[in-house]
């Protein structure tokens, strides 16, 4: 970048050193416009969340995996996460023999139409939501937890795990903040 003239003489008018000057000021404005264009353009293309957009807790769980671009691992770890929150916040319901529900089960019980972690105001809803739930331990769970995927669209596929996982968590803090906030705080037990 050049902010004088390239020649002169002892006779060149000082306005002309002062043209010289804004130009080559001009010029490096425009190169780093460029740049900030190019940068911004770059992080548009290669981050590939907000972590706005998800459940702080689960973001912070994963969120390593995700600049890592471990694909994979942020399905299965969004799993394990999701699953974990619930059976916690839920109090660890059990089984008959005095186990500890998990998958499908544990959805289907924390989500029932008697549980205090219910979700929906409507039959239809709490139906709709036991049933997202009961689908993500069956349905993402299951295959992530048990297996290693290779896909091609391993990003998008792992995206969508962690959104639909953090959508349930969401929702469980929308409509349960203070059954929440009791068992992260100690002052319950969990209510099932």
């Amino acid at each position: 970048m050049s902010y004088s003239l390239g020649v002169w003489s002892t006779s060149t008018p000082d306005h002309y050193f002062d043209q010289a000057r804004h130009s080559g000021i001009r010029n490096a404005c425009g190169v780093i416009d460029a740049a900030i264009y190019q940068l911004r353009l770059r992080v548009d293309d290669e981050e590939p969340v907000d972590l706005r957009s998800f459940d702080p807790e689960l973001w912070e769980h994963v969120k390593r995996l995700v600049e890592d671009q471990d694909w994979g691992k942020v399905a299965s770890q969004t799993a394990i996460f999701v699953e974990d929150r619930v059976r916690t916040w839920a109090g660890d319901p059990k089984t008959g023999k005095g186990d500890s529900l998990v998958g499908k089960d544990l959805m289907g019980r924390v989500f029932a139409d008697d549980s205090d972690w219910r979700l929906g105001a409507r039959a239809g809803e709490r139906e709709g939501w036991r049933a997202l739930a009961t689908g993500f331990a069956q349905a993402l769970s299951n295959v992530d937890r048990h297996k290693i995927q290779r896909r091609e669209d391993a990003q998008r596929y792992a995206i969508g795990v962690l959104g639909l996982g953090s959508l349930l968590l969401t929702q469980l803090r929308h409509e349960h903040g203070e059954l929440v906030e009791d068992v992260q705080t100690g002052a319950d037990g969990g209510a099932s």
